[in-house]
């Protein structure tokens, strides 16, 4: 057995085989969209000029626009500039058949975000040439198989944070190989931000610390990088640093459930943002029971133009919220935001809010959940009736579509609050529904 290992040892210890899909929203509206092919776009969330780009094509970047650029300075920077709107639904499909492709070469070990994924390589699959060859044969699948725009960059190295490192050194089509024998050779040139995990914030502890590059960085010791981070998480980046991989920290408990979203100028008004509120509640509540959840708490965000600044983190920002008894009825939860909205409805009237944000916190499982058996409750008998109806709406919603039936007026709402796509959470299909 031992010698069957050691015949695919070559000295660089390669375990892992790390994919990213270089400006991945941009790309897929470049393949979708030829005429859009070689010109400078972005992909925004929402139709408002007040949005960040959460994707900039590589023409875009020659610009100096980036991930986080705000619409109306990318406009600036780029006056041929195209603003594409962002298309979730769309960019799940396509990664579906990108990891589909993908799997057809190297089974996936775990699908990381929507534009990422991570592969363990196993025996003669561990030696370079083997390795080079095979992450060649996906990069070349995707392009062929899926679209020619989508271009991916390719880490292999001995842990899986390494490999992620590796993939972000050569970008875009790059393919890099962190060998463990060569360590920390290649990486002694690299700035500190580019290793995942490590931030502003995080770069500013290290600094303090006296760490300021890679050199500094090896010569940690595990515990001296616990202190830096005051967690585990600091080891774990020190253990991937030196190719050795740790356990997946354990799953938490979801502790919310949150949408929000910048308003169109159309819907800059109180009565407008209190209908994107409800349209983000109800949405709130069907997720809530597809996933088998309860909540207990509602906090409502509104953010408005020189408000009242003290009451929340958002500059300008009210926030308030409320308890109640665990529920997942998108009745009663629009019935406890009504009694949120009172109280900013005067400060809407008076500033336009720009923002609008609702969560539903304090989550338990639904089976945790006991009900009233014996209709004791004054309305024990109404909320139950209530929850059929959510339930029942949630089925025809998703049979027919979004907003085949909806609770309360029909407001004229953008798309906009739809589903949307966290780069490290993909939505499922049932999201597009709700």
């Amino acid at each position: 057995m031992d010698e069957g290992r050691e015949a695919w040892e070559d000295g660089a210890g390669l375990r892992w085989l790390f994919i990213d899909l270089n400006s991945y929203f941009a790309s897929v509206e470049q393949q979708l969209r030829p005429e859009l092919r070689g010109r400078p776009i972005i992909v925004r969330p929402a139709p408002s000029e007040h949005t960040c780009a959460i994707a900039a094509s590589y023409e875009a970047k020659a610009f100096g626009i980036r991930t986080g650029t705000r619409v109306s300075e990318a406009r600036l920077m780029c006056p041929g500039l195209h603003v594409v709107e962002a298309r979730p639904d769309v960019y799940v499909t396509v990664h579906k058949a990108i990891m589909a492709e993908v799997d057809r070469h190297l089974p996936i070990w775990k699908v990381c975000s929507i534009d990422e994924a991570a592969c363990e390589l196993a025996g003669p699959q561990r030696l370079e040439a083997n390795a080079t060859a095979l992450a060649r044969r996906i990069q070349a699948g995707v392009l062929e198989q899926v679209g020619e725009c989508l271009r991916s960059s390719v880490g292999l190295a001995p842990s899986r944070f390494l490999a992620k490192t590796a993939c972000g050194m050569k970008k875009p089509a790059g393919l890099t190989v962190l060998r463990a024998d060569r360590l920390p050779g290649p990486l002694l040139d690299l700035p500190l931000d580019r290793y995942p995990g490590i931030g502003r914030r995080m770069l500013a502890r290290l600094e303090a610390a006296g760490i300021t590059d890679t050199a500094g960085l090896w010569a940690l010791t595990p515990a001296q990088a616990r202190r830096i981070w005051n967690s585990i998480e600091g080891e774990r980046l020190w253990r991937g640093l030196h190719g050795l991989d740790s356990m997946e920290p354990p799953d938490r408990p979801r502790a919310s459930i949150s949408h929000s979203h910048v308003l169109a100028q159309a819907m800059r008004t109180s009565d407008g943002a209190r209908a994107v509120a409800r349209r983000l509640t109800v949405k709130s509540g069907a997720r809530l029971r597809r996933m088998k959840l309860t909540g207990a708490a509602l906090t409502l965000i509104v953010d408005m133009p020189d408000g009242p600044a003290a009451t929340a983190r958002r500059r300008g920002a009210a926030s308030v919220s409320c308890a109640f008894a665990p529920t997942c009825d998108s009745f009663i939860l629009l019935k406890m935001l009504d009694g949120l909205w009172r109280e900013v409805e005067a400060d809407t009237r008076r500033r336009a809010p720009n923002y609008v944000g609702v969560a539903v916190h304090d989550l338990k499982p639904l089976d945790a959940f006991t009900p009233d058996l014996f209709g004791w409750s004054p309305d024990g008998g109404g909320q139950a009736r209530s929850l059929r109806l959510s339930k029942a709406l949630d089925q025809l919603n998703t049979r027919f579509g979004k907003d085949t039936v909806s609770i309360g007026p029909r407001a004229n709402l953008p798309d906009y609050v739809g589903a949307k796509i966290a780069f490290n959470r993909i939505p499922e299909d049932e999201e597009f529904c709700e």
